[in-house]
């Protein structure tokens, strides 16, 4: 069998927080860094960036996991006011080191009013900083509550930078890393690194400074923090590459496919975090990071009910981004998973949530989407189609699904179906198992899958659907058992309409396909020089489909499609010379007399096989049809005609005698060395193109170049 082709797209603790959508720049990620000390040290310097005021916070319907009632009651106190009160409630004078009570509190209370007229006071927060690490050392109780304040104070965007020149911020990375941290306390501390580094690259590097990230994404494993690691990592990440490298570096991917298998009706605004932070560890992909049910685990999440179409788009880009890579593309067909996919791409056209048949498309109820959201669903379907194309296309899938098996079945009837991104894939996925003989035969011969897909040359308009279409069936037209039946049901007039149409894609793909249905088969030899039309009063009666292809090959520049209609009349002066012809005489006559009655050029379409240097193997197709067509009287004079050119003529003396004519000689022609193949491919095509004048010499034809004649048996020794 000739080569066959794959065919080929809770709530959760307040937070100042970027859009989860905008795409960022990414760089090669770094080592892995150690784990940082369990205690706060000092801030490493770094540039200072100036922070913007205009990010949203989610504060208002998650204020539950936010303040305390005792915190809510002084809501009307300052920062430092708040915190004050806290530290009363320790032994303050041994927390403060002996400080100033006064002091402390003339301090803070300055602080807090300069606090109301724009100015951050870093002298007091570097007192806050001092009595923290106290409070620290000593396991005092209260820590979480003033954690607590200054979480709250970190939606304040003017406080971020102050937060890390005195020193906060660094304390509680020095506490995220710390192990057996109270519940609460780790809570606001992840607040308030999260709102601390939105939009400040400064405070961000001191995270990477203090390797606080790795037990920020530990914090991923503890599902009663995960609502509020998730947009920490975001904040920390977006649009800072050494974040990003570091993130990727220390399984970032990994543990978020890990927090959407263990909650995959995650559902919210987390979605679209996870899915950014997805995009941005997969910048620097490396598939050996992930675990093989990555796809799977993604792909369920984007299938559950309750996920919005916004966040199920991003789940479907980032699963197809990972079935890139062949390691996922094969644990689908191992685990039997390949109707996950493609049960998403069903459901996609349904208003209802799947049914206990999840690739039957029968009575759906349609979406209600607008024009904007079906372009996205289109879009999305495409990219899950073109995924499974790369899947389907592997050995290890017409392996592990038989023609029997329900996905194959499922598949089988998505031919039938109205909706068209349906009908591609099945095309696609079902053309890429048709790599054998026996399968094409039972497809064609058992499951008669040509008649619908015939059907869909004559009907559809769509043209995803009729390239997949015309693969498909040009893998099912290779054995050659299947090529009367596709000629049975009329697949040359179907595929006709194409040959002079207006898409170049679908004109190459009707007449590759018209070359792989005669090839081999007289029977669909003589329907593609069948008449277009019965009635011998017509005009159409006296052309054929060949001469739509010879009419084609006349008007077309196109180089592909002009090689694959001069490949049509090879095959047919193969098939017209086959021992099958030969075998009834008087219909051979007659179909050669056909032949080169109604199309007096079907000789041109091979003057460019020989001509051209690309591909040496169809040259010495062209040299072997011009021998079999001079054969006969009529095809002796078709090639005569052609001869005449210098431009061919020359070719031929070449050819036999190596001598290149000065009238075809190139001014910039210079020889070069030839390889043992090519010197193979020459001699083979000197020997044919010796036939081809013995045969010229027996029907006495006579060349004329220039009007002077030119005695053919020179040419032979």
């Amino acid at each position: 069998m000739e080569g066959s082709d794959p065919i080929f797209t809770s709530a959760s603790p307040s937070m100042a927080t970027h859009s989860p959508r905008p795409s960022s720049s990414y760089t090669p990620s770094s080592k892995t860094s150690s784990i940082a000390s369990s205690r706060p040290t000092s801030p490493a310097p770094a540039a200072t960036s100036q922070p913007d005021s205009n990010h949203l916070a989610i504060e208002q319907r998650l204020s539950k996991l936010t303040v305390s009632d005792n915190i809510k009651n002084e809501k009307k106190k300052g920062m430092f006011s708040s915190l004050e009160a806290i530290f009363h409630q320790t032994d303050l004078q041994e927390a403060c080191v002996n400080a100033d009570l006064d002091q402390l509190h003339a301090i803070f209370e300055r602080a807090d009013q300069s606090d109301q007229h724009g100015y951050k006071d870093v002298e007091a927060l570097g007192r806050v900083r001092v009595i923290l690490d106290r409070m620290w050392w000593r396991g005092s109780a209260s820590l979480s509550a003033a954690a607590t304040v200054l979480a709250d104070g970190s939606r304040d965007p003017a406080w971020r930078i102050p937060y890390g020149q005195a020193g906060v911020l660094n304390f509680f990375l020095g506490v995220v890393s710390a192990n057996n941290v109270e519940h609460d306390l780790m809570l606001h501390t992840l607040r308030l690194i999260g709102n601390t580094c939105a939009d400040t690259d400064v405070n961000r590097q001191r995270v990477v400074a203090q390797n606080g990230l790795p037990p920020i994404i530990r914090c991923l494993r503890d599902g009663s923090l995960i609502d509020v690691a998730v947009p920490v990592l975001f904040n920390i990440c977006t649009d800072f590459e050494p974040a990003q490298q570091v993130a990727t570096a220390n399984f970032l991917c990994p543990a978020l496919v890990d927090v959407l298998r263990d909650r995959p009706a995650i559902g919210g605004p987390l979605v679209g975090y996870i899915c950014r932070l997805f995009d941005i560890a997969m910048e620097q992909f490396d598939s050996n990071l992930c675990p093989d049910y990555t796809v799977e685990v993604i792909l369920r999440a984007a299938s559950e009910p309750d996920t919005d179409l916004e966040d199920r788009i991003s789940l479907v880009n980032t699963a197809v981004t990972h079935l890139k890579h062949e390691r996922f593309q094969k644990h689908l067909i191992t685990e039997n998973l390949l109707e996950v996919p493609l049960a998403l791409i069903a459901w996609s056209y349904s208003a209802q949530p799947p049914s206990s048949a999840p690739l039957s498309v029968i009575n759906l109820t349609p979406s209600a989407y607008g024009p904007e959201e079906e372009a996205q669903l289109t879009a999305m379907r495409g990219l899950l189609i073109q995924a499974l194309s790369d899947v389907s296309a592997l050995p290890e899938f017409a392996t592990t699904f038989p023609l029997d098996s329900p996905i194959i079945r499922s598949l089988v009837a998505w031919l039938f179906v109205p909706q068209v991104q349906l009908q591609t894939c099945a095309c696609i996925t079902l053309g890429n198992l048709a790599r054998s003989d026996a399968v094409c035969q039972e497809m064609v011969q058992d499951e008669e899958v040509h008649k619908p897909l015939i059907a869909k040359l004559r009907q559809s308009t769509d043209t995803q659907v009729l390239h997949s279409t015309m693969g498909f069936l040009r893998n099912l037209a290779l054995p050659s058992e299947n090529k009367d039946e596709l000629g049975e049901a009329k697949i040359i007039p179907a595929m006709s309409r194409f040959w002079d149409g207006t898409v170049p894609q679908l004109r190459f793909g009707a007449v590759s396909l018209a070359r792989q249905v005669i090839n081999g088969s007289l029977a669909n030899i003589e329907r593609l020089l069948a008449p277009l039309s019965p009635d011998p009063e017509s005009p159409a009666y006296e052309r054929t489909y060949l001469s739509l292809l010879l009419s084609l090959f006349e008007k077309s520049d196109d180089v592909p499609t002009n090689i694959e209609i001069a490949r049509i009349v090879a095959a047919i002066c193969r098939g017209l010379n086959s021992p099958d012809a030969a075998s009834d005489p008087k219909s051979q006559e007659a179909i050669l007399h056909c032949f080169y009655t109604f199309h007096p050029n079907a000789a041109r379409p091979l003057s460019m096989m020989v001509s051209q240097s690309r591909w040496p193997v169809i040259r010495s197709e062209g040299w072997f049809a011009f021998a079999l067509m001079a054969r006969s009287r009529e095809g002796s004079a078709a090639v005569s005609d052609v001869l005449q050119q210098v431009e061919v003529f020359g070719l031929l003396v070449e050819t036999i005698t190596g001598r290149i004519i000065p009238e075809a000689e190139e001014d910039d022609y210079h020889e070069e060395p030839e390889s043992e193949q090519q010197k193979v491919m020459q001699a083979k095509d000197r020997d044919n193109a010796r036939v081809l004048v013995s045969e010229l010499l027996k029907n006495r034809v006579r060349l004329r170049l220039s009007g002077v004649g030119f005695p053919l048996d020179s040419l032979l020794p």
